[in-house]
């Protein structure tokens, strides 16, 4: 619970809203002189919509200085209309004033310890969103953006004017380490291997991992050759040896003509990819289109 407040806390409420609280809090000792249809005393209540309005947008620490700010001007004016300046004291009316106050501190107490708990249960609310949001476009085991984020992703490109060329990765004797060591040893090929990837992310590079052992990654405005030849680092990065066993990669390359879709680009490339693990692994292929 936050006791604290500063100018800027303040920044939070309308400048027109503090102008009305301030009127509300002082109207009352002007309208109370009336004395007619119990307005005298009732007047006073209007001190609650400052205290409310503080503790709406300050909390605890807000609705605790509006009620201390109001009553004591509320008390002041009290004591000084009927003792100092009627030298007089009705005990009736001073149980109705002494009410408010009491009213006006419960009030703003019990909004502002609300407005805390509404407060809380909002960033609670902001950090599942964003939990749901992360499971929703991400790998959970890699951390890469996957197949569903990687096709908005591909859709939202294809639609620009510059090229788009993807590499669609497998690796090579992935199965091999899951059946000999299990699927832990398997996990861990997978995040070093989306590790590695990652570091060619950039704005006109987007990595993804579609599912199994099978990763993708996209250039923007690249052609044929320049894909080739970032495809050949990738390939030069994922070579792995676990204890025993080799992990290579194999590549197939398809850069986007007219008329592709998503689905048409990303099968052309899966199929430059098989044609590669048919003719010896561990290489880039292109075409397949």
């Amino acid at each position: 619970m936050m006791l604290s407040l500063n100018m800027k806390s303040f920044g939070r409420i309308p400048k027109f809203i503090i102008g009305l609280c301030i009127v509300l809090t002082i109207s009352p000792g002007f309208l109370a002189r009336l004395d007619m249809f119990y307005i005298d005393d009732m007047v006073w209540f209007l001190l609650l919509f400052p205290c409310f309005i503080f503790s709406y947008y300050l909390g605890f620490a807000g609705g605790l200085f509006a009620a201390v700010t109001v009553n004591i001007y509320h008390m002041f004016w009290f004591f000084y209309e009927k003792y100092l300046r009627m030298a007089e004291l009705v005990n009736q009316e001073l149980a109705l004033h002494l009410g408010v106050a009491i009213v006006t501190f419960l009030c703003s107490i019990g909004v502002g310890l609300l407005s805390e708990k509404l407060r809380d249960k909002q960033i609670q609310l902001q950090i599942l969103n964003q939990k749901l949001k992360q499971l929703a476009l991400y790998d959970s085991l890699t951390s890469l953006p996957n197949r569903h984020y990687f096709m908005e992703k591909l859709s939202e490109s294809l639609l620009g004017d510059q090229s788009v060329s993807l590499m669609f990765i497998d690796l090579d004797g992935f199965k091999q380490v899951n059946d000999t060591y299990g699927h832990v040893e398997g996990d861990n090929i997978l995040k070093e291997v989306a590790q590695r990837l990652k570091g060619f992310s950039n704005d006109c590079t987007f990595v993804s991992r579609l599912g199994g052992d099978e990763f993708i990654v996209m250039l923007i405005g690249a052609d044929q050759e320049k894909s080739s030849e970032k495809a050949k680092d990738i390939l030069g990065l994922l070579q792995l040896e676990v204890k025993d066993l080799m992990i290579s990669a194999s590549i197939g390359i398809a850069v986007s003509k007219h008329g592709d879709t998503p689905s048409s680009l990303l099968k052309s490339a899966d199929t430059a990819m098989y044609k590669v693990k048919s003719t010896g692994k561990n290489a880039v292929g292109a075409g397949g289109q």
